[in-house]
């Protein structure tokens, strides 16, 4: 790999302060407009993904439900791991007047869009699952250069309320599409059609509005192609705290998410509810799951920011959810389920708010922090993404109770993957 432009090995790139970089910039707008774009799209994206399809897939072939929805998110995820740091690398390379990130960034957020029209007008099961690559690597095109807004743009000293801001936007946008959603469940295919109008309407105009910004960001070097195709390559051995935050986020999201992805068919197969019941608890459950989040999304990342640490936040909220799946091991029920959820998302939003901002801190080079993020990226889509197929594995295996041993073994697993790091307190 080529010698990068700033190595991290002593973290000099995040603590040395630099007159030129980040630019200036007024933090409120881009941070109104970074939440914007993370709540419209992930609406759209989560509800469609999370409530939806499912759905649809029981429809369709309830016998095969679970099979099928870790094949088609093994798939997907395949490709997100794939787009994540190409789309970040071209979006580092771009140059025109609306900047390097802003077309990448409009661009996803519309095909999103027509890919998630195409989910709900789909039902043959190959169709569907070539749908849902589709979304995956939209929304890696949209993703992987709004999460590098933070390196582009944002002081460190202020990177755990934006990491927050883009987490809340995230997570509040799932959870909140779940609830939009399901007053579809009754009407799959014009629940997709309303996801793939919203984040049309209201997605790309946002993405399209960071364009001042862009413009003023650094660009990456030309490059001769082999070099950049080399530079796709993050040495662990050169860059050891890089690997340990891209496996500590793999680890975790996978686990956390895997639950999340079948909560649908646990409160089906392991609560013992009937399709309709469930049906009308899930939304329920995730609004639980949402207001969890809130309460500790933003003190998070603001108490990281005043300690100037990264780490303990990261550590902590990686326990919490591990703790949570002791609750539905015990009891089996929906308020149980509901406890674990709500747990889990104290614990998730304080890791959502912090965990962004340490990975900015972990970056080799800021002119390629685009392509970097992308990569980094890859174990928070991929991991999202990955989760049902592994999910449905386990459930085969071992069943559902199963499932929660998987996932707090994967969060305590997080937490010793982000103790070796050094470069970041």
């Amino acid at each position: 790999m080529t010698p990068p432009a700033s190595p991290n090995t002593n973290s000099s790139m995040n603590t040395t302060p630099n007159p030129t970089y980040p630019p200036p910039v007024r933090l409120g707008p881009l941070m109104g407009r970074y939440f914007g774009l993370q709540l419209v799209v992930n609406m759209a994206n989560g509800g469609a993904a999370t409530y939806l399809l499912p759905l649809w897939l029981q429809e369709l072939d309830a016998d095969s439900k679970v099979a099928h929805y870790g094949i088609v998110g093994t798939l997907a995820a395949t490709c997100a791991i794939i787009a994540q740091p190409l789309w970040g690398g071209l979006s580092d390379r771009t140059r025109g007047r609306w900047g390097r990130r802003a077309p990448w960034i409009a661009a996803g957020a519309g095909g999103i869009g027509c890919c998630i029209a195409l989910l709900g007008a789909s039902s043959i099961f190959p169709l569907i699952v070539a749908a849902a690559c589709g979304v995956q690597i939209c929304y890696s095109m949209f993703s992987a250069p709004l999460t590098a807004i933070v390196a582009d743009r944002t002081p460190v000293e202020r990177r755990g309320v934006m990491s927050a801001l883009g987490g809340a936007g995230a997570y509040l946008g799932v959870l909140g599409g779940v609830l939009v959603v399901s007053m579809f469940a009754s009407r799959v295919q014009l629940g997709f059609l309303a996801c793939a109008a919203f984040v049309v309407v209201a997605g790309v105009p946002l993405g399209i509005g960071l364009k001042r910004d862009s413009r003023l960001l650094p660009r990456e070097p030309k490059r001769p192609v082999r070099e950049a195709l080399q530079s796709f390559w993050v040495s662990p051995r050169r860059y050891p705290d890089f690997a340990w935050v891209f496996v500590a986020r793999l680890v975790l999201i996978t686990g956390f998410w895997g639950i999340y992805s079948f909560l649908l068919y646990l409160a089906q197969d392991y609560c013992g509810l009937s399709v309709e019941e469930a049906a009308r608890v899930y939304p329920l459950l995730s609004a639980v799951l949402m207001a969890a989040i809130l309460v500790s999304i933003v003190p998070g990342g603001w108490i990281s920011d005043r300690l100037g640490r990264r780490k303990i936040v990261v550590m902590v909220a990686s326990g919490l959810i591990g703790a949570s799946v002791i609750v539905p091991l015990l009891s089996p029920t929906i308020p149980a389920l509901a406890l674990s959820l709500a747990i889990a998302g104290v614990g998730f939003g304080a890791y959502l708010s912090v965990d962004q901002a340490l990975m900015t801190q972990v970056l080799p080079s800021v002119a390629d922090s685009g392509k970097q993020l992308g990569i980094l990226n890859i174990a928070q889509a991929g991991g999202q993404v990955l989760a049902p197929g592994v999910a449905a594995g386990v459930i085969g295996l071992v069943g559902y109770r199963g499932l929660y041993v998987f996932a707090g073994v994967m969060a305590l697993a997080a937490i010793a993957l982000v103790a070796p790091i050094k470069s970041v307190r």
